[in-house]
């Protein structure tokens, strides 16, 4: 029987499989605990089934932390990878367009823009373990491809299929963690390190092309495809970690269940078939970002940063290739405080998480606001960018030493970790088992943009601007996206008061505080 429509044309404000089977599963597991710092809609920990995620031991849910990682700091690696060895790709394919040159980075990004509305959304259906290895199962076949590239053509087709499955790992990651970790603390924690991962990716990428491809381009994809399979035993031994995923396989694995709560569970999982599944699964991600403020703002903040982030790749070769001198490998290296930055922004993270609780502890009003949680991070975040823009714009200058542009970077770096540790973490929070498709339309709203732009305008703006005021009008811009952080948490109670998913996962706390009782 098909739901009613929702109130707001577009949404399916319907409970969701995963909702529906974590409310009937009250019968079956011993209820739910939904309290201050659980996400509800999930199991809990105490006393509940060990084969849900929440209920794993510690060093079994490290694993699958660590296992998330790896497989994130693969994928964005590569992502960068072929900007370091530019002027070797140029030589091999006889290239000489500097909009061709910044292509196997643009047609990777736009394989971004479609695995996340693919992947996000199949694996709150179908699983999160399945979207991981079907999707780096692509990533590592088209990275033997793009090793064995006969030509430039070629190439660029096999890095827009190797970006298709690299992006399983950025939008699906979040909501593995969100299995794992009900508690929003812990929670958080692991997806402070995950943003660390996928900031440290790209750094690492260009250096790693830099230096073992000066001669010979094929190195890089093939020390891209070594660390692919030392991934894999890690992959094949990853359990799943979604709810119903678990409550179906339990229910097959008793057959003396025949018409119990958990039995109709399973039956409301399997969905209304490939109508449901292409109408209202694999469009959240479109829709959650026109119709859901919060994650339209937040997609905003964050496709700008991540924009720039990537025209950084293409920019810093001009800037310390291009007036300093430097060799590719060296160029790359000038990116190195970036990553000092992100480190810097991990302590900052982890004392505020201390703060916070130290001032809800004294009772503090401020700190029993959600938005609070999160946001004043991305607060600090934002200005620290938009400064590290104008540090490089106007110390990059042949009288002055190449490291000093280069400092640029750890403000940098700190303010791109906080903002998007801080966004990405109150996505997860406030969407709970939507944070998936939440996330996914964050990917693939920042992409698109990259995507276009990476080609299109590096070059061009830094040629006709010159390098201070190229970086400067990237400043300008980030100051006047500063404001929408300060802005969430004005207004963020009341916008997720009108949201329908948010009001979905509210409900979903009210009968698990019901069922505690």
């Amino acid at each position: 029987m098909e739901p009613k429509p929702p109130a707001i044309i577009g949404l399916d404000v319907h409970k969701t499989d995963a909702i529906v089977a974590a409310e009937e599963a009250h019968s079956t597991s011993g209820g739910l605990i939904a309290t201050e710092n659980r996400q509800p809609g999930l199991p809990s920990s105490e006393g509940q089934n060990p084969a849900f995620a929440g209920n794993w031991s510690t060093v079994k849910k490290l694993f699958a932390v660590a296992t998330g990682l790896l497989l994130n700091f693969n994928v964005t690696m590569s992502s960068s990878l072929p900007s370091g060895a530019v002027d070797t790709l140029a030589s091999a394919f006889n290239i000489t367009s500097h909009q061709q040159t910044s292509l196997p980075v643009a047609v990777f990004l736009i394989g971004y823009i479609f695995g996340p509305i693919i992947f996000g959304p199949m694996s709150e259906s179908y699983g999160r373990r399945i979207c991981f290895i079907s999707s780096f199962a692509l990533y590592t076949l088209f990275t033997l491809a793009c090793a064995l590239s006969p030509n430039w053509p070629s190439l660029l087709i096999f890095r827009f299929f190797v970006g298709i499955g690299a992006s399983a790992p950025q939008t699906v990651t979040g909501g593995m963690y969100a299995d794992l970790y009900p508690n929003l603390l812990h929670r958080g924690k692991a997806v402070m390190i995950l943003g660390l991962t996928s900031n440290a990716g790209p750094l690492v990428g260009p250096i790693i092309a830099g230096y073992s491809s000066t001669t010979n381009w094929h190195w890089m994809f093939w020390i891209s495809l070594i660390m692919a399979g030392a991934n894999w035993p890690l992959l094949l031994l990853l359990p799943e970690t979604f709810a119903p995923v678990i409550l179906r396989s339990l229910a097959k694995a008793e057959s003396s269940l025949k018409e119990s709560a958990q039995t109709k569970t399973i039956q409301k999982m399997k969905g209304s078939g490939m109508k449901e599944l292409v109408m209202v699964v694999l469009t959240r991600p479109i829709r959650m970002l026109f119709a859901e403020p919060l994650v339209f703002f937040t997609d905003l903040f964050l496709l700008y940063e991540y924009t720039i982030f990537f025209l950084n790749f293409e920019s810093y070769p001009i800037i310390f290739k291009g007036l300093y001198g430097l060799s590719s490998g060296q160029a790359a290296l000038a990116l190195l405080p970036i990553g000092v930055g992100a480190v810097i922004a991990v302590f900052v993270f982890l004392w505020y998480d201390r703060f916070l609780a130290k001032s809800k502890a004294q009772g503090k009003t401020w700190a029993q606001c959600e938005e609070y949680r999160r946001l004043p991070l991305a607060c600090a975040g934002g200005p620290l960018y938009a400064v590290s823009l104008f540090w490089l714009a106007w110390t990059a200058r042949p009288n002055i030493h190449w490291i000093v542009p280069s400092l640029a970077g750890i403000p940098y770096g700190m303010g791109i970790d906080l903002t998007f540790m801080a966004l990405n973490n109150y996505l997860t929070d406030a969407y709970g088992i939507y944070s998936a498709s939440a996330l996914a339309s964050s990917v693939f709203s920042r992409n698109i943009i990259a995507a276009l732009l990476l080609p299109l305008a590096t070059y061009q703006m830094f040629e006709q601007l010159g390098i201070g005021w190229a970086c400067s009008v990237l400043g300008f811009l980030c100051a006047a996206l500063c404001p929408i952080p300060f802005i969430m948490i004005k207004y963020g109670p009341v916008l997720r008061e009108r949201s329908p998913f948010c009001q979905q996962l509210k409900q979903s706390q009210g009968v698990d505080k019901q069922m505690e009782v």
